[in-house]
């Protein structure tokens, strides 16, 4: 794999890419690249960190539920500042992390309504 005109290619995919990370199933991080011009909201031990332990447990428990409800295509995680996706890609995992602009319908409404339950509940 030629990560990085993976990587350039995924950035020119959607200007609201702002990082790309790729490891592998042994916590090798193989890309941990930055878009030209946007600076990290992480320092980059944390990013490293993070980034070479992380995205391979959480996407292996998602995948447990594989036999039940067929391949997983992709898992979101919204922050405030960012949107991170997490991909399957053989015996990788490719994040890719978008601004927080980007649009989420259904998890956008969904957070809404979250919001007033929280609301409501510490109103109590």
């Amino acid at each position: 794999m030629d990560t990085e005109a993976f990587v350039q290619g995924v950035f020119k995919s959607d200007s609201n890419v702002r990082y790309v990370a790729i490891v592998n199933n042994d916590f090798r991080l193989l890309v941990s690249r930055q878009r030209p011009g946007i600076a990290s909201l992480t320092s980059e031990e944390t990013e490293h960190n993070f980034m070479s332990i992380m995205p391979p447990i959480i996407v292996d428990a998602v995948e447990k539920l594989q036999p039940f409800l067929g391949l997983m295509q992709v898992l979101a995680v919204r922050y405030e500042q960012v949107l991170l996706m997490f991909h399957r890609v053989g015996n990788m995992v490719v994040v890719i992390s978008f601004q927080s602009e980007v649009t989420t319908p259904f998890i956008t409404k969904a957070n809404e309504e979250f919001e007033k339950l929280s609301k409501q509940h510490l109103a109590q």
